[in-house]
């Protein structure tokens, strides 16, 4: 049983930002009609969001075999200072830019700031709101996404569809797009990415393979585990994000279990906050999500180069869309969220993962008071 207060988990190692962003998860738990309060008690007590124990269709006797949530979120950072390479898009992008590894990454035209638009490594550097425009008449769409932000919030589409410039699907012209792009500073402005043949099949939103790999010694690259997430609902221009968050009952995810060796996916799945359902069909065109993914062996090779690139990281959670053109990385995540991982893979049965947190978890108890201390202070 583990102790859901403030001053008993800065004492367990908690940083004071998670253990806070953790209470605060399990208080809206609480006050939510979509869980029977005392399933809620039972799951915050072995150390598990409702909503995942409810995924994992937990039970006392298979908690072992799953990274609890408070574990999990006592273990941020789990990598080192380097973690600021991937901690933000546009760093991640420079990161790579230049390199071999370049072109799996989408082209970056602009960053919004509050003075204007800043030109990016793929632009025509033009900083003025005409450059801007100039690209959209050229590629046709651009992806426009928070620099740093979380669960697909804040996306947006900018369009030109042969007449007029777009935002959303909504006309704007060249005063509007100006008038968007002051009222979003920190955004990042890309190359919008559109789904391989295969996969648009099933959905023709941009999908996002998800897949945990770890790297401690920087040399040894160890792909975990992986999922793959169909984006749902009635809007498919590409203007709304492909996840939201399951808040309320009717909210779900189409999420595919994703064979590492292979690439082979199916045993689609629903998740709702409170359920899951088999579904191996996608809900919207009725078509079975069952197939191998195309370019897995160069996606597998590109993930390990890349991790070997950035050495120092050593927790890497890849979000991946598969093109014609081959993998590319949406964005990579130094603390990657685990339920729909774990809803395929439970990561502490595992064996290369279970020791791997394990030997995680071992250190952080062995922290002296004053280490301890010093950890909790940790705010990014």
């Amino acid at each position: 049983m583990v102790q859901n207060n403030l001053d008993a988990m800065l004492a367990d190692g908690f940083t004071k930002r998670m253990a806070q962003e953790y209470l605060t998860a399990l208080d809206a738990e609480r006050q939510s009609p979509m869980f029977d309060q005392s399933y809620v008690e039972w799951a915050h007590s072995l150390g598990f969001l409702a909503e995942s124990a409810h995924a994992y269709r937990l039970t006392d006797e298979t908690a072992p075999q799953y990274l609890s949530d408070y574990d999990f979120n006592r273990l941020w950072p789990l990598n080192e200072w380097q973690r600021i390479w991937i901690n933000d898009k546009l760093t991640l992008k420079y990161c790579l830019a230049g390199t071999a590894y370049d072109r799996y990454l989408p082209k970056y035209y602009y960053y919004t700031k509050p003075e204007g638009l800043m030109p990016l490594v793929d632009s025509t550097l033009d900083p003025t709101v005409d450059g801007l425009a100039a690209i959209l008449r050229e590629v046709g769409e651009i992806a426009c996404k928070p620099c740093n932000g979380f669960q697909a919030r804040g996306f947006h589409r900018l369009a030109f569809d042969g007449h007029d410039l777009l935002v959303d699907s909504v006309p704007v012209g060249t005063e509007g797009l100006a008038a968007f792009v002051q009222a979003n500073p920190n955004y990042v402005l890309t190359e919008f990415i559109r789904p391989c043949a295969q996969l648009a099949a099933i959905d023709p939103l941009i999908h996002t393979l998800r897949v945990l790999l770890v790297n401690p010694d920087g040399v040894t690259p160890t792909t975990l585990a992986s999922y793959l997430r169909f984006g749902m609902g009635a809007n498919k221009t590409g203007d709304v994000a492909n996840y939201r968050p399951p808040t309320e009952e009717d909210i779900c995810s189409f999420n595919v279990q994703v064979d590492l060796a292979t690439g082979c996916f199916g045993n689609g799945k629903l998740v709702y906050a409170n359920r899951v359902v088999d579904a191996p069909a996608h809900p919207d065109s009725g078509v079975v999500a069952q197939g191998t993914l195309p370019y897995w062996d160069e996606t597998l090779k590109m993930m390990h180069d890349v991790a070997l690139r950035l050495g120092p990281v050593e927790y890497l959670g890849f979000d991946l869309g598969i093109t014609e053109d081959g993998p590319k990385i949406m964005e990579i995540n130094s603390h990657t969220g685990v339920k729909y991982l774990q809803l395929f893979t439970p990561l502490m049965a595992h064996e290369q993962a279970g020791a791997y947190f394990r030997a995680k978890l071992a250190r952080l108890d062995a922290l002296d008071s004053q280490a301890r201390a010093r950890r909790n202070g940790i705010v990014r």
